[in-house]
């Protein structure tokens, strides 16, 4: 280890009630593991906050202020620290960051996993947690509570809390409640001078007023490190909602997706219709696992009331329906990986597009590509959007794309232990949603692409000048840095050939 990380580690340990783990720490590569096995980083030191044990006899609330308390003082050390020394700092919290922005080459990662606490106010329907909380758990302590109280949280519940609503935050009741990010109440956040700033719908001053503001859809990494979020919950609108999976055969894509197009338009907040291309066990072929069109309505209401809104889709003669009444906690368990990487290569990418969007163009885009998937892993999901969403104005968050009522997401996955697969999946996959992007209004910030074009625009849309001004008020040194950090003058060459792929190995300064 040269002398100067040495020296760093020393000091960082000094005061921390967690630990600092180097290269030559067993725990160091558990750590940097991610929801992408091709990401390959080597931080110069992972530091890990935690707390001491409990003091005897200290129980209850006081216990648990206590052990906030210890966390963030680690964030704040550390992020001082690193400033003093002048190294890069990247946050790592849920892992599911697909580009590998969490981490880093030769500088320090803060790994906020033990950053979990969790408290429930049941009088006003709010839950405080730390950012290093996922979403299983959050839906697991509810489901416990006995209030009957959901929070609106990600589709894969392994999603870290932090990145979910930072970078906007879509879930299965957001038609109804709106986005992660138009739910949360307030955020603690550690400024890169290592000040801690608690913003929120409380915030009088507009310095806190415009940060909250940022903070609701502008992304992590851009502004400091966010350690708490309090998130607003709800109580569905059915103890048991309507959930399934309605299966076509791929070949009827162009029929099915022009209903759907005209029949989403029609359907309340109340119900979200999501879609997915790929392979599917079909029940006509056992053992077999053709390309298949799958719709997955989950119905915030009572089961008989969603089967009337599906009626019209199930006319059109599926060759497979499978309906549920489940409670969302129950949902999110039973299709929580289907979309998981899994430590297999993976390269993702999105685009927004409006109501309408499912064009007969936009499918012959699904077909061409999806029948020419280099590997049968690769996918298409789409989220269904609009709604609630689309009742907050572009600027009313940092996050613009209000009106988009479709987020279709590539997913190309390749096997862990053939890296020569990588490149013809990552062309497949760009090329694929180069072809959607004529048809596109943006992409999905969350679903972070190293080879976005014009990607601040895309992201961010009309937001982008406010976000900069708000980025050189609260940062104004830029501490806070990756390849598509706000301010970040990046951009992927696009034109060479063979396609340059260095920025999915690397995170930037």
């Amino acid at each position: 280890m040269p002398a100067s990380l040495q020296q760093l580690k020393l000091e960082l340990g000094r005061k921390l009630s967690g630990r600092v783990v180097d290269q030559d720490d067993p725990e160091y590569r558990a750590a940097l593991q991610i929801d992408n096995g091709r990401i390959s980083l080597e931080p110069g030191l992972i530091v890990i906050p935690d707390a001491p044990p409990p003091i005897a006899g200290e129980t209850g609330p006081a216990m648990l202020e206590t052990r906030i308390g210890h966390l963030i003082a680690d964030v704040v050390h550390t992020v001082k620290t690193c400033r003093k020394h002048k190294v890069k700092i990247t946050v790592k919290s849920g892992g599911h960051g697909a580009s590998g922005y969490c981490l880093n080459d030769g500088g320090v990662v803060l790994d906020l996993k033990h950053l979990d606490w969790i408290r429930l106010d049941g009088a006003q329907g709010r839950l405080y947690a730390g950012v290093g909380q996922r979403f299983r758990r959050i839906y697991d302590f509810l489901e416990m509570s006995g209030t009957g109280l959901v929070p609106v949280g990600g589709g894969c519940p392994t999603v870290g809390l932090g990145g979910f609503l930072l970078g906007g935050g879509y879930s299965f009741l957001s038609r109804t409640y709106g986005l992660g990010a138009d739910n949360v109440t307030r955020f603690v956040i550690v400024m890169g001078d290592g000040t801690l700033r608690d913003v929120g719908i409380h915030s009088k001053s507009k310095e806190d007023k415009e940060l909250f503001w940022g903070l609701c859809g502008g992304g992590g990494g851009n502004f400091g490190v966010v350690v708490g979020a309090e998130l607003q919950c709800h109580k569905p609108h059915a103890d048991s909602l309507l959930v399934g999976n309605i299966l076509f055969p791929f070949h009827r894509i162009r029929e099915v997706l022009e209903f759907y197009n005209r029949w989403v338009t029609k359907l309340p907040n109340e119900m979200a219709v999501y879609g997915y291309l790929g392979s599917q066990a079909d029940p006509r072929m056992p053992g077999d696992q053709p390309l298949m069109l799958r719709f997955s309505p989950v119905f915030n209401g009572e089961f008989k009331a969603g089967v009337e809104h599906l009626r019209d889709l199930l006319a059109l003669a599926p060759v497979s329906t499978s309906l549920y009444n489940m409670t969302i906690h129950e949902w999110e368990d039973f299709i929580s990986s289907g979309t998981e990487v899994k430590g297999r290569g993976g390269y993702m990418r999105s685009v927004l597009l409006p109501e309408g969007g499912m064009t007969p163009e936009v499918a012959k885009v699904f077909m061409f590509y999806m029948n020419r998937r280099p590997s049968p892993d690769s996918f298409v999901v789409w989220t269904h959007a609009g709604g609630a969403i689309a009742d907050v104005e572009p600027d009313g968050t940092s996050f613009y794309h209000r009106k988009a009522l479709f987020v279709p997401e590539v997913k190309a996955i390749w096997r862990g232990d053939r890296p020569e697969d990588m490149r013809p999946n990552v062309e497949w996959a760009w090329e694929f949603f180069n072809a959607l992007a004529p048809h596109a209004t943006g992409a999905y910030l969350n679903y972070i692409d190293p080879l976005q074009p014009d990607w601040k625009q895309n992201y961010y849309g009309g937001n982008i000048d406010r976000l900069l001004v708000l980025k050189t008020e609260v940062d104004p040194d830029n501490f806070f840095s990756f390849h598509q950090s706000i301010e970040s003058k990046f951009n992927p060459d696009l034109a060479s050939r063979p396609l340059d792929l260095s920025p999915l190995s690397s995170s930037g300064t």
